[in-house]
């Protein structure tokens, strides 16, 4: 029989607690070691008590007496990296369209990426935890306002023009933070935590300061981008048998409609919920079929993901081919809000798919090949756009391309994130100034 004792939680003893003295100041600290290493391996979803307990060893009860729970070991190593963030950003000298200022801002990038580095695993599990809503959440959003609102007094006060500052701020942090992400998580085609940050720093300039003349782009020592900027695309991987049609290619209508009904599912409970968070009944529960009917058409959850993650690949390459279309130069920006458009509903709607193949969550590796085969098919097409006009400053079309997927994946989301959220048309004017500015001011 199983052990239904219920376990009594103490107060936990806090980071200063006169109370735990050295002995338990070493125990607290070994708890707040093991986590940040299981977060890391296993993610924070699948990271469970007993787990950092048994890693720590020590009894679960003892590491109550320390913490009530995971969520608030996240906190704290969260509080530990936020402080580290906030000191870079009170350390910065003034911005603005001077060398000092290139110089200055440069450097806080470079500093920003270092702190992301050194607490990477934090950084990455906190955009998933985000994702979804959880006890967590809160924690974040207030963290994030708050280094909104430090960002924002340092705009203020270096005279940003055309963007409203705490707006600006707001997207400087979404930007800034997605493409450490993706430093992270080894999707920057080998290019180096200095290449991606020097690239940004002249990105970043002009859409703070479009009027920055280039002799002062020139004027740092910057890593010089590769004469031909190419991104290989990997081959499409072998899905013979597990897309949605042709797993559907010889049944009934009603068979089809049935199956089209636990994609749906699956994708709608993947968005809300995150992957992990998501159960089988979760899905059969919004299709409004029953728990036999899923395991008819597929074998576990993942195998359902796997089905949205092929028809995520292949949209993914119909919006680069799209992209490819389009003159991101062109003063009438008709066709450009109608891509972002688009764009924005693909991401709501394969947004659950997309982050278990970031987080790398899934077990079949065949999940995260798709993912990469998606992502080197939108790059390439923003290289395309990047390649197409000539520059007399420094800069890399590739990392180009890694901030433009940045912007497109994360700024609506951090838009209506803001407090006031932006609405959709304002989300998509900021978007397309942040591509204008960025991208193509002060060409040859």
């Amino acid at each position: 029989m199983p052990d239904t004792t219920p376990i009594t939680r103490r107060a936990s003893y806090g980071p200063s607690s006169p109370d735990v003295g050295s002995r338990g100041a070493k125990t607290r600290a070994a708890i707040v070691d093991v986590s940040l290493d299981l977060f890391g391996r296993t993610g924070f979803f699948n990271t469970s008590v007993d787990a950092i307990a048994k890693e720590a060893d020590i009894s679960r009860a003892t590491l109550y007496q320390y913490f009530p729970g995971k969520d608030e070991i996240f906190f704290e190593l969260l509080e530990v990296c936020g402080r580290a963030l906030f000191r870079v950003t009170r350390r910065i000298g003034p911005l603005g369209p001077t060398r000092m200022g290139f110089d200055n801002l440069n450097w806080w990038l470079g500093e920003w990426s270092w702190v992301f580095d050194r607490y990477s695993t934090m950084f990455v599990q906190w955009t998933s935890v985000a994702v979804v809503d959880t006890a967590v959440r809160p924690q974040i959003d207030r963290f994030m306002s708050g280094y909104i609102d430090l960002v924002t007094a340092r705009l203020e006060k270096s005279g940003v023009e055309g963007l409203e500052p705490r707006t600006a701020a707001m997207a400087l942090v979404a930007i800034v933070h997605r493409v450490n992400l993706f430093i992270a998580t080894d999707r920057t085609y080998g290019r180096g935590t200095q290449a991606v940050v020097d690239s940004l720093s002249v990105y970043l300039q002009l859409l703070l300061f479009p009027e920055t003349p280039s002799s002062v782009l020139n004027s740092l020592s910057l890593e010089v981008p590769p004469e031909d900027p190419v991104i290989e695309m990997p081959p499409m991987p072998s899905t013979a048998g597990l897309s949605t049609e042709d797993r559907t290619a010889t049944l009934s209508k009603r068979a089809v409609a049935t199956v089209r009904a636990l994609v749906d599912a699956g994708s709608k409970q993947f968005q809300i919920k995150g992957y992990h968070r998501t159960s089988v009944d979760d899905i059969v529960e919004e299709a409004g079929l029953a728990r036999g009917t899923f395991y008819k058409y597929f074998s576990e959850k993942q195998d359902l993901l796997i089905a949205i993650s092929i028809e995520c690949a292949e949209e993914t390459v119909a919006q680069a081919e799209r992209l490819r279309t389009i003159d991101l130069t062109d003063p009438d920006t008709t066709e450009l809000r109608a891509w972002i458009a688009g764009f924005n509903s693909f991401m709501r709607r394969y947004s659950g798919s997309i982050g278990a193949w970031a987080e790398s969550s899934a077990d079949d590796d065949l999940v995260s090949r798709l993912g990469r085969y998606g992502q080197a098919a939108l790059d390439s097409a923003m290289v395309a756009g990047l390649t197409a006009t000539q520059r007399d400053y420094p800069f890399d079309p590739v990392v180009g391309a890694i901030i433009f997927r940045s912007l497109v994946a994360r700024l609506p989301e951090a838009a209506e994130e803001f407090s006031p959220p932006l609405q959709e048309d304002a989300s998509t004017d900021l978007l397309i100034q942040c591509i204008r500015r960025g991208f193509f001011t002060h060409l040859a």
